[in-house]
């Protein structure tokens, strides 16, 4: 999610979204658990960002 460390929010966002654009089954991330089926929860996070 946006925070404090990114200094380009718009390009956050842009990244997130081709992230979720992805058809990926499994994201491991550098903190927490695995994320499986990745695509779905990604697309579900993409849809409540900011346009």
């Amino acid at each position: 999610m946006p925070g404090v460390f990114n200094l380009d929010r718009s390009e956050l966002l842009r990244s997130f979204r081709r992230l979720a654009e992805i058809d990926a089954r499994l994201a491991c991330v550098g903190h927490g658990e695995p994320l499986p089926d990745a695509r779905t929860a990604l697309n579900a996070v993409a849809a409540t960002l900011p346009a």
